[in-house]
């Protein structure tokens, strides 16, 4: 009789577990009034001027170009800055290696397509031989190389958003 009533309140304490369970995932969690909600503020990026035909030709570059601004913000922002100048990085700066701004128009013109890709592809060296850029040819495949070329080149055209987020 004893062995039988244990059982009975197990049974119905694991029957009130599971209730309660229940209960707890079907109930929705109150929100807080949206005057109490903090918004998250959102990094603004550069907006480049993007081919706006439906030729094929410009569908191919509009698509490199938002590709290259995907990996350029993952890979490159954190030397270059998110809009491109070279600004925000006072490790290097303190080393003596400003990274390159990529909006100053002349220093883009004077930098080739193809030297362009092989800094990309092996990185970029000071005097000493150190790598103040690393290769990315383990990590990039040449395509993507060439879509961050197509990004970068439009940089120096890019309106800058008003109150950039860090």
């Amino acid at each position: 009789m004893l062995f039988t009533s244990a059982r009975i309140i197990i049974w119905l304490c694991g029957f009130l577990f599971a209730l309660a369970l229940v209960v707890w995932f079907v109930t929705p969690t109150p929100l807080p009034p949206a005057s109490q909600v903090t918004p998250v503020p959102q990094p603004r990026w550069p907006q480049v001027p993007l081919p706006t035909g439906a030729d094929p030709e410009s569908v191919a570059l509009r698509g490199a170009i938002l590709n290259g601004e995907r990996i350029y913000q993952r890979l490159c922002s954190n030397c270059h800055g998110r809009q491109g100048k070279g600004d925000n990085n006072e490790y290097m700066e303190s080393l003596g290696h400003k990274p390159a701004d990529h909006t100053d128009l002349g220093a883009m013109q004077r930098l080739s397509d193809a030297e362009f890709f092989l800094a990309l592809r092996d990185g970029v060296k000071d005097q000493r031989g150190w790598f103040t850029m690393p290769p990315w040819a383990s990590v990039l495949t040449p395509t993507e190389m060439w879509e961050v070329i197509a990004y970068v080149r439009r940089l120096p055209l890019a309106e800058s958003p008003p109150n950039p987020v860090p």
